[in-house]
């Protein structure tokens, strides 16, 4: 597994899998939880939604992005995160820092499928 998280930034490797595993120290139980990465144009170019979480009571989820997911061009773009819970209050918690962006680097891969 080739990716590393903080606290505004994700950086993974174009064309893996990448299990964001969320805690969240509360019950979420039919809370959803969405992602999203955009392009520096504003086009949506993943975007991830939960309610399947993996122990609600807990506060335990995952967002999985596949290898289809993170098969974009070499770049930077601009991801967020946030909560929504049955009483409709939502929260965005990723970046975790108020006014702040976080980025989403897909970086090159060597190993690639023979063309």
């Amino acid at each position: 597994m080739s990716h590393k998280i903080t606290e505004n930034a994700i950086w993974v490797t174009q064309g893996d899998s990448l299990p964001i595993l969320l805690d969240f120290h509360q019950d979420i139980t039919d809370a959803e939880i969405k992602m999203q990465v955009r392009d520096n144009s504003g086009e949506v170019v993943i975007d991830k939604k939960t309610k399947d979480h993996l122990n609600a009571l807990k506060g335990q989820s995952i967002i999985q992005l596949t290898a289809a997911d993170t098969n974009l061009p070499i770049g930077r773009y601009v991801t967020d995160m946030e909560i929504t819970f049955s009483d409709e209050t939502r929260y965005t918690f990723y970046p975790s820092k108020v006014g702040t962006v976080a980025c989403f680097h897909v970086v090159d891969q060597i190993t690639k499928e023979n063309l």
